[in-house]
């Protein structure tokens, strides 16, 4: 019996800026271990897909989510990157591109890793919020030596877009 799709983590937090869907997992490795696996192609690559380029701040590469049906390579701009702690993307061709962030801290050996997307008005939150906790939980998988999950066979949309239906800005 699989043991996904996880809880989900996701809420959808709404200020004065706008509505952002936050995603927080903890992991039992280090700062630097969780940042490779963001940052090092060959470490992104076991859970989330391909990177080509400079991946420095300004700079553009291109990512393809390996985990998707034919996924093309989309542009990744970097905004900003502070290692072992920070990173804000735009990813995509869409106007607006999405905005991504990712920010680690690490107490005692333990990881937090909290993710957010800022949600725009053409961002459905319970198709996102699925699909980005799918592969948090595949960085999960990844990072403990875990099997990955599969969207399709674990149930991911099904499962868990009631949650974010539920919190929809």
């Amino acid at each position: 019996m699989s043991t996904f799709p996880s809880t989900p983590t996701g809420r959808v937090v709404t200020t004065g800026a706008g509505a952002r869907l936050v995603i927080e997992r903890t992991f039992k490795a280090s700062i630097e271990d969780v940042w490779a696996s963001l940052t090092e192609p060959d470490r992104l690559a076991r859970w989330y897909g391909t990177l080509v380029g400079a991946a420095r701040p300004g700079e553009t590469v291109m990512v393809t989510m390996t985990a998707e049906e034919d996924a093309v390579a989309e542009p990744a701009r970097i905004l900003a990157c502070d290692p072992p702690h920070r990173f804000v993307v735009e990813v995509g061709v869409q106007d607006p591109p999405w905005h991504l962030s990712v920010d680690l801290v690490e107490t005692e050996g333990v990881t937090t890793m909290t993710f957010v997307q800022t949600l725009t008005d053409d961002v459905d939150v319970s198709d996102v919020g699925p699909g980005w906790e799918f592969y948090a939980d595949r960085l999960t998988a990844a990072l403990s030596g875990g099997v990955m999950p599969d969207w399709d066979a674990d149930g991911y949309l099904d499962e868990l877009s009631p949650h974010y239906a539920r919190q929809r800005p």
